[in-house]
């Protein structure tokens, strides 16, 4: 049917005169092949850099149990990723051998030794046997990447507020957290810098500026910002340290109080209880975001959306970002002219995620009251 649509699209610009314009313009060219680059194609199901040091009798043994290791270790880092629950994921990986999935290894760098094994290397699994895997064995699985969230941990005590106080516990948990964190989210950091630590002072961010706040995440082209604030108190000659964690949009309003309102109170700055604390409030993100955009093939849905389009090439590429979404099932081109295309679409989970991956297309999704419609995201939206 799509072709069939193409067709009749070329028969009306070769009636309008255009279609010398579109041929030059010309389609999309194909993917390269997947191999050439040794990247994963969809880089949620991959892992890379993992550090082999593995020893035994001879270094052909120590080669294979390291690569072993380092596989299972990759594989489980998948299915951390995309499955929500431990009980789900040892099913899964109880269900299935690791091999079942293999896509590729690439090796970064490796060392042979006598009796040792030393390499770096990266995994990937393949997306749509995984997915199928996970369908039939009727699993709800995320996929989908946030939108770049820029991480701001703020410190404040008797001598005022830091921000880029580098012996700090709190402060640089949070920057080795966002250095280290390999899930669904997308976390950034400023970097430290002079300018950056005159431009946003302490001071400034405790008290959420919107100017700063802003400026913060312009600069790392964030669309979200989290604050979180490690408040230092005493009662008496014992330490009382209150956490606070929020999002904002890239324009310094608030979204949500993470910790909805339930502002933690720990008595110690050690390391230990403070990572805990920061274990928190992204686990919580985590599960807000995985369960937000869950695909489950149980559960479909049908919409039927308008697509304003003013080319061949533009058109092409909408139907390209409903091909790459991995919730859209199946879509129907139901009429087509030189401006516009209605489409209707299956897909498993909900709207809010279907919202959620048409934004990583920078399309919107949009309910006009008659319509709904599926355009460009503008560049300040």
């Amino acid at each position: 049917m799509r072709a069939a649509f193409i067709f009749n699209f070329i028969l009306i610009f070769i009636y309008k005169g255009f279609l010398l314009l579109w041929l030059v313009v010309g389609f999309p060219l194909a993917k390269p092949a997947f191999s050439m680059n040794n990247r994963c194609s969809a880089p949620v199901f991959g892992v890379s850099n993992v550090f082999i040091d593995q020893r035994a009798k001879t270094a052909a043994m120590a080669r294979d149990i390291g690569i072993r290791k380092a596989a299972e270790y990759a594989f489980s880092a998948v299915l951390d990723r995309v499955l929500l629950s431990n009980e789900e994921r040892s099913r899964f990986m109880d269900a299935h051998d690791l091999d079942d999935f293999a896509d590729f290894t690439h090796i970064v760098n490796e060392k042979n030794l006598d009796q040792r094994y030393i390499a770096t290397l990266d995994f990937c699994f393949d997306p749509n046997r995984m997915r199928q895997a996970m369908i039939s064995a009727q699993l709800s699985w995320a996929e989908l990447q946030s939108p770049p969230i820029l991480v701001i941990p703020v410190w404040t005590g008797p001598d005022g507020a830091r921000a880029w106080d580098r012996d700090n516990n709190w402060i640089f948990g949070w920057w080795d957290k966002v250095a280290t964190y390999d899930g669904l989210l997308s976390f950034r950091k400023l970097d430290r810098s002079l300018i950056n630590e005159r431009q946003f002072r302490g001071e400034d961010l405790v008290l959420a500026s919107v100017e700063k706040l802003t400026r913060a995440a312009d600069l790392v082209d964030a669309e979200q910002v989290m604050l979180v604030i490690a408040s230092l108190d005493y009662d008496g000659s014992n330490p009382l340290i209150t956490i606070t964690a929020q999002l904002y949009d890239k324009n310094g309003q608030m979204i949500t109080d993470i910790l909805f309102d339930d502002h933690v109170v720990v008595k110690s700055a050690v390391l230990k209880d403070l990572d805990l604390i920061r274990q928190k409030i992204i686990s919580q993100m985590d599960t807000s975001w995985h369960i937000t955009n869950l695909i489950d093939d149980r559960t479909t849905d049908y919409i039927t959306v308008l697509m304003p389009i003013t080319s061949i090439k533009e058109w092409t590429k909408r139907l390209k970002s409903l091909d790459e979404i991995a919730m859209v099932q199946s879509y129907d081109i139901l009429s087509l002219t030189t401006q516009a295309g209605r489409v209707s679409i299956r897909f498993a989970g909900s709207r809010e995620a279907l919202q959620n991956a048409l934004a990583a297309h920078r399309l919107q999704l949009l309910d006009t009251g008659n319509d709904y419609l599926i355009r460009v995201k503008p560049s300040d939206g």
